[in-house]
């Protein structure tokens, strides 16, 4: 429970939203997205309910920056990705990352997806293009290194590559959440890279 010694008294507002965020993960896991309820949030955090209207000021921007936070990890894998002269194997390494955050938690994939539709449908909120955005400036910054240090460049604008690669890998990424197969999301993540770096051309 995200209680402590400290969880009435007045702390800076980041760390009040992050304590509030820390909350509301625990309460969906435990409830589901119909229990996601303000009250349940601050009840959950040992805070007075009024706080969460100044950390957030409504569910809708709770959610977003839920949504923004939790994210951000599978963002940040492709930044993290190796610098590499070998792009499939680049590739497959950045591409199973991904997938080995839903492997890790399949529990945080399905609430995370009920939570970006949630946010999806609520006109001042639009985390699917945030992650849309996010994705495709980190894999298209990977695509261009990779393809700079093996000296290849891509037959198409690096954009578009980086398109297609965000919605091959959503693909197998959902599939997996279906029929948790390892070996056949394996051997589609190898496709797939390969697929991908037959895109590549010596420059």
């Amino acid at each position: 429970m995200s209680t402590g010694p400290t969880a009435g008294t007045h702390r800076p507002a980041d760390e009040r939203r992050a304590q509030l965020l820390d909350a509301a993960v625990e309460v969906l896991r435990e409830r589901g997205l119909a229990g996601l309820t303000t009250r349940a949030v601050t009840t959950r955090a040992g805070v007075p309910h009024g706080i969460f209207h100044y950390a957030f000021g409504s569910k809708a921007a709770l959610v977003r920056a839920l949504v923004d936070r939790e994210l951000s990890g599978a963002a940040a894998a492709w930044g993290a990705a190796v610098e590499s002269d070998d792009v499939p194997t680049a590739l497959r390494q950045a591409l199973l990352a991904q997938l080995d955050i839903v492997r890790a938690d399949p529990e945080r994939d399905a609430y995370l997806t009920e939570l970006v539709r949630v946010a999806q449908d609520d006109a001042g909120t639009r985390p699917a293009l945030w992650e849309q955005d996010r994705y495709r400036a980190e894999v298209e910054h990977r695509l261009a290194s990779w393809s700079h240090d093996a000296g290849v460049v891509w037959v198409a604008p690096v954009a578009e590559v980086a398109s297609l690669v965000l919605s091959a890998t959503d693909g197998v990424v959902r599939a997996w959440v279906v029929d948790r197969d390892d070996r056949r999301a394996e051997t589609s993540v190898d496709l797939l890279a390969r697929a991908v770096a037959s895109l590549a051309r010596p420059a």
